[in-house]
């Protein structure tokens, strides 16, 4: 329900005897879970981590440079080691090290086709769960649902097809000129919104004190004068909330300064970087209260030469950044709170081409991790076969099955609204999906 919805609804019914502030301060808040949504920029090679092949595999037996005896198992959960030409460590992040750490709380889902070998086409359907209808993402979704009426509900890294709205919700950029906005909201005095001087004020603390007291007071001279009790009430509510959205979005411009420092280790990672410094300015806006969902990626992805030597390492920075993003938010205290989905445009070919790389392939993966409380991790969903061709899982049992349906991103998009608790909601049912929900992910 929208805030100005809210107040038409409570004057009329006389609500505003009745909680007061309060009913409005409830009616913005949003307690969880919080969503962040991660990309991988220009289609990963899930055989290099989460669905693993090895060598004598494919069409070619070229899918992965690998032996077959080095994958590796954590749990439920099959990983692949290095590559041999990255055996003998290099300093890189590891699978081993992501997985284990991670295995409890994560869903692996395989063998999704994607529908395309287009970019633009699978990015889209990838965030979005439809790849021939306009939809907006599933984080713009969410946020719509559940927090609408929160100063910054729905907030990106980078804005492009993977974050679109749909004109549902509000979406603002976590860096550049967008955040500049925001901080000038929050503090419109400041003639530099980062600095806190009141030398670098347009009014001085005492003058604006006035101009607050001057404008409070025409407030209630206007509550006061209007007799209609209905009106009143309305009004009242509307004057007690309405600088709780100045107030969440001052709480959140101060937190940015109090962001943990990146490790040494992704110093000449600049992507990686980047993407965990939108993911902290995500927590940021998480635990101000001003946002609840969250876009961001990283590229590099898009390996058509020299697939070994650019992927593995550029994967394996993601999910560092993955692993400390993860730790950022149980250090913060809000790690049993947090739902990340893990995902990229693809895959990429069950062979090598002539220059060593891998094209774009239309059967990928995803990743979603969560606190016991709402996903059932240490589990994988869907496969693939010994060339990398999506197989069939049954829709009760989600086991491999010959005569069960293959995993879509329609399908996985489903799942995920379930997991939020939206299937079923009116934002949702603007835009259906045909498939069943399948219990993917709890």
């Amino acid at each position: 329900m929208k805030r100005r919805d809210f107040l038409k609804i409570s004057g009329a019914a006389g609500l505003m005897s009745v909680g007061g502030t309060n009913l409005v301060q409830a009616q913005g808040m949003h307690t969880g879970p919080y969503w962040l949504f991660i990309e991988a920029f220009g289609g990963w090679d899930p055989t290099s981590f989460c669905d693993p092949k090895g060598r004598g595999l494919g069409p070619n037996g070229d899918i992965s440079d690998y032996d077959q005896n080095d994958v590796q198992t954590v749990g439920n959960i099959a990983y692949a080691p290095p590559p041999d030409s990255f055996s003998g460590g290099g300093g890189l992040f590891s699978n081993q090290e992501f997985f284990t750490n991670h295995y409890q709380r994560l869903v692996v889902v395989n063998g999704i086709d994607m529908g395309t070998n287009s970019h633009v086409a699978a990015r889209r359907a990838a965030f979005t769960g439809s790849l021939p209808q306009d939809y907006p993402s599933t984080a713009a979704l969410i946020a719509a649902e559940l927090a609408p009426d929160l100063a910054i509900p729905y907030v990106v890294g980078s804005v492009s097809e993977t974050t679109v709205t749909n004109g549902i919700v509000p979406r603002v950029g976590l860096g550049g000129s967008e955040l500049g906005a925001v901080r000038e909201l929050a503090y419109p005095n400041r003639s530099v919104p980062t600095d806190a001087r009141e030398s670098r004020q347009y009014l001085s603390n005492s003058n604006l004190d006035l101009v607050q007291a001057a404008s409070a007071a025409r407030r209630q001279r206007l509550i006061a004068s209007q007799r209609l009790t209905r009106i009143n009430g309305a009004q009242v509510l509307h004057d007690s909330v309405r600088d709780i959205d100045k107030s969440t979005l001052g709480a959140f411009v101060d937190s940015l300064t109090n962001n943990v420092s990146i490790p040494s280790s992704f110093v000449g990672d600049s992507r990686a970087r980047q993407m965990i410094n939108d993911a902290q300015n995500a927590f940021a806006a998480f635990e101000s209260g001003a946002a609840a969902t969250a876009h961001v990626r990283a590229g590099g992805f898009d390996t058509h030469d020299d697939h070994d030597a650019r992927h593995y390492p550029r994967l394996m920075g993601h999910l560092a950044a993955i692993d400390f993003i993860i730790q950022a938010a149980i250090d913060r205290g809000f790690g049993n709170n947090l739902i990340i989905v893990m995902g990229s445009d693809f895959g990429r070919t069950n062979r090598i081409n002539s220059d060593a790389g891998k094209d774009h392939w239309p059967i990928g993966s995803m990743m979603v991790w969560g606190a016991q409380a709402f996903v059932d991790g240490n589990r994988v969903v869907g496969g693939t076969d010994n060339e990398q061709r999506a197989l069939q899982v049954n829709t009760s049992t989600l086991d491999i099955d010959s005569n069960g349906v293959t995993l879509t991103p329609e399908y996985v998009h489903q799942s995920l609204r379930r997991l939020a608790g939206v299937q079923n909601g009116g934002v949702a049912a603007q835009f259906p999906f045909d498939e069943a929900a399948l219990r993917i992910f709890s």
